[in-house]
């Protein structure tokens, strides 16, 4: 029997003062344990519809309006998942407000909080963000 598969994804926006941050998890609680939104896949379900549905969940904007900036593979625990990431079309001022009160451990980082953080995935054909 084939294990569930996943996929993971983000969305990259500019900060109030222009700076690039990502939307992360922190599943665990502990400071600068981030990994990126991931979700298993759906059966009836691409990997882009599936975490374009999971993010749908997460965040009060409409998925709609995100561009897709950049597709590639993560390798976390051995396991390779499609990692997207998604851009906002526009800054916004409050980007704390994009995200459902239900969704306490997601959260947005500059990528210098980042690259310590996610040394578990092991992302290849690395975007330059």
């Amino acid at each position: 029997m084939i294990e569930k598969q996943w996929v993971a994804g983000t969305v990259m926006a500019l900060d109030k003062d222009g700076k690039s941050v990502f939307l992360v998890a922190n599943q665990s609680g502990k400071a600068d344990d981030f990994s990126f939104p991931a979700t298993k896949l759906s059966k009836d379900r691409t990997g882009l519809a599936s975490i374009l549905e999971d993010l749908k969940e997460k965040l009060t904007i409409e998925v709609s309006s995100l561009n897709l900036f950049e597709l590639t593979n993560a390798v976390v625990d051995d396991m390779r998942i499609p990692l997207f990431v998604f851009e906002m079309p526009k800054e916004m001022e409050n980007l704390e407000m994009l995200l459902k009160p239900s969704e306490s451990n997601l959260s947005w980082q500059h990528t210098s909080a980042l690259r310590d953080a996610l040394k578990t995935w092991e992302i290849s054909g690395v975007p330059q963000f």
